[in-house]
Order: C-alpha cells, then structure tokens, then sequence
C-alpha cells in the first residue's frame, strides 16, 4: 500500500495481515450479536413493563383475592402476573372453597401459612429476575472484552509497522502510515463494539433494579392482603360465631 492509497475501512481490511483480519472479524460479530442483544432485550423489556402497569391498574381496581383472580386470569401474565399466580397456586384449594360458597373448616379448607406464601413470592421473584436478565451477561462480556481484542490488533499492527521499518530501512509517511492505520482501525473496531454494549447494559441493570423494587413491593401488598383475607379470615369467623 503506497501513501495515496484508499485508507477506507474495506481497503484497510482487505490489505490487512490475518491477525488483523481476524481481531476485526470478530469484533464484526461481537457487534452483530450485542445490537441483537441490546434490541432484544429493549423489546422483552418494555412489553414486561407495559404488562405490570396494566396488572397494577386490574389489581388497583380489584376488591378482594377472588376478584383479582378473576381479573387477572386469561391475560398476559407479565413478571407481576407471574409472581401473583404462584401465590395463587398455593392458595387454590383454599379460593376454590371460597367461590363455592363453603365455609372454612379446622381440617378440610385451613389456610396456607403465611411464611409459605412469602417463600413463595420469594421464590418466584427470583426466577423472574433471573429470567429476564438472560443474556446480560453476554452484553457485559462483550462490552468488556472487546476493547482488548482492539488493543490487541493495534499492538499487532504496530508491531508490523515497525518491522516494516526496519526492512525499509526508512522511518518516513510512506512506510509507517498503512501499518498504523491498519492498527488503529482495530481500536475503533473494539471501541464500536464496547461503548454501545456497555451503555445499553448499564441501561437495562437500572431497569431491572426498578422491576425488581417493583416485584417486591408488589409481593408485600399481595402478603398483606392474604394475611388479612386468607389467614385471619378464619379466627374472625370463629369468633364471630
């Protein structure tokens, strides 16, 4: 390559040594698989986020758990519809005697204790957030890794401009200019792929601390309403008669 030759980015990749084609190779895929990423966790997340606001509007305007089972069943669940029908399940026997009508009995229909309910919320909260921070982690890695796969290129690249050099016998434009340029094109490869990574990353981890505050506010409210209307139901009835 003289000095008026094309420094664009394909010249460069085309008249780049192996090691060069293949640090620029690969952060062409890192950067494909992380926008794949970044969109598709923008898209999970806002249809889970749109999915909680409508339960948290059918749960504001419910009266009681069999209400809100009523309201909620048939819709898209959403992390909050998630966490709420695993409660629920543990709490079926005793919502079924409720819908027909029988009274609660000391061995047929005893409630749920409570700390089961709250392992339960616990649980499934976490099963939640565990789902939706999948592939997380491979936007991290990629956000982290791939300025040292540039660096790496660029050292490489410089180490063939100074060789070059030395054959040259000439420390000139015409003779360091292609290596250089060839070494620099891998920095801003890595840095094309790293700085979009680690912004959405950042991102999405507020995002899912606030879903996650979220989910466990949620779960208190649900446990509160279970210790009002499922546990202490039954001593009110007892003493009530």
């Amino acid at each position: 390559m003289d000095a008026g030759s094309d420094f664009s980015f394909v010249s460069l990749f085309l008249d780049a040594g192996i090691v060069a084609r293949l640090v620029l190779g690969t952060l062409l895929f890192a950067s494909i698989a992380s926008w794949a990423i970044i969109l598709f966790k923008w898209i999970g997340l806002r249809k889970a986020e749109a999915e909680n606001r409508r339960l948290l509007e059918l749960y504001a305007n419910a009266e009681d758990l069999l209400d809100i089972e009523r309201r909620v069943s048939g819709r898209g669940k959403g992390p909050l519809g998630g966490i709420l029908e695993e409660a629920f399940g543990k709490m079926k026997h005793y919502l079924a005697a409720i819908r027909s009508g029988l009274s609660l009995s000391e061995n047929g229909n005893r409630p749920p204790k409570l700390s089961v309910i709250e392992r339960t919320l616990q649980s499934a909260i976490q099963d939640e957030m565990s789902y939706q921070e999948r592939y997380l982690h491979l936007l991290a890695t990629m956000g982290n890794t791939a300025p040292f796969v540039g660096l790496f290129g660029t050292v490489w690249g410089i180490m063939g401009a100074f060789q070059e050099i030395g054959r040259q016998g000439s420390a000139n434009i015409a003779v360091v200019a292609p290596g250089v340029a060839e070494a620099l094109i891998n920095t801003a490869a890595g840095l094309f792929v790293a700085i979009p990574a680690v912004v959405a990353y950042n991102i999405f981890v507020i995002r899912l601390r606030k879903m996650q505050t979220q989910l466990e506010v949620f779960s208190s409210e649900i446990l509160t309403l279970v210790e009002e209307q499922v546990i202490q139901a039954p001593v009110e009835q007892k003493v009530g008669s």
